[in-house]
């Protein structure tokens, strides 16, 4: 007896799902879309983008989207739309049964600002993700100029891991790399202002504090080269003075040199 009515309960539960769901599309194919519901996740910490910019490209696209029942826009078509914007991370398209279709936003992370050979201006993300500078918000980063180059196949954004001439790249990984070092430092983050990258690739230290060149030279052994510099400030410049130096050279093993003006 107790299989019995178990094996009813489970008919029934079965039997309304079923109806359900055909209830609820029924309802979807008859549901006009009658909205663009844009959620831009990270919209405190960044400004890449914003509601109008869905518009923009929506109709750039030639999406039409109101009006017509939600079962028939093609999500795959609109994400891939917005998957061309190199200040979007993430996209996520879905509708819903208030007629919505819901957009939502995950920009990219900038982490240094740089300034090519050639003038031009870009990003490098956490990700390293290489995409150029917006003319509509600018963050205050770190940046970065000097003999970074940028390929002929460069476009619109790219991954530093996806392209082939990673040797062509290489400073621009060592460039992530310092960058990732600098901002998770509260000192280093305060201190240095700017990297520049000059004709023989070493990297050289634009402080805020001191008028003073400070060479970097080669990204290997940053970490003993940074934390030997943390030595000369907390030692000798704090005695001597900030601007009694005129450059400070990291670049040979276990040695500061420095060059009094």
């Amino acid at each position: 007896m107790k299989k019995v009515l178990n094996t009813i309960i489970w008919t029934g539960l079965i039997a309304y799902m079923f109806i359900a769901l055909s209830f609820t599309s029924d309802k979807r194919s008859e549901l006009l879309c009658n909205k663009v519901r844009v959620i831009v996740a990270d919209s405190a910490r960044a400004q890449f983008f914003d509601r109008k910019d869905v518009q923009r490209i929506l109709n750039a696209g030639g999406q039409k989207i109101h009006g017509i029942p939600v079962m028939e826009v093609n999500i795959r078509k609109v994400e891939a739309l917005f998957n061309k914007n190199p200040y979007i991370k993430k996209i996520e398209v879905f509708t819903t049964l208030d007629g919505a279709l819901n957009i939502r936003v995950q920009q990219r992370t900038p982490v240094v600002r740089v300034i090519s050979s050639n003038g031009a201006g870009y990003y490098l993300d956490k990700d390293g993700y290489i995409f150029p500078a917006s003319r509509k918000y600018s963050p205050y980063l770190l940046v970065a100029n000097g003999e970074f180059h940028v390929g002929d196949q460069f476009k619109r954004s790219a991954c530093l891991d996806s392209i082939a001439d990673k040797k062509f790249y290489k400073p621009w990984f060592e460039l992530l790399e310092l960058a990732h070092f600098i901002n998770e430092d509260d000192f280093w983050c305060s201190q240095i202002v700017q990297l520049y990258l000059n004709s023989k690739n070493d990297f050289e230290i634009i402080p805020r504090v001191g008028a003073h060149q400070i060479i970097l030279g080669k990204a290997e052994g940053y970490e003993t080269k940074f934390s030997n510099l943390k030595i000369l400030y907390e030692e000798g410049l704090k005695q001597e003075g900030w601007n009694n130096y005129q450059k400070i050279d990291l670049r040979f093993k276990n040695q500061v040199i420095c060059t009094k003006r």
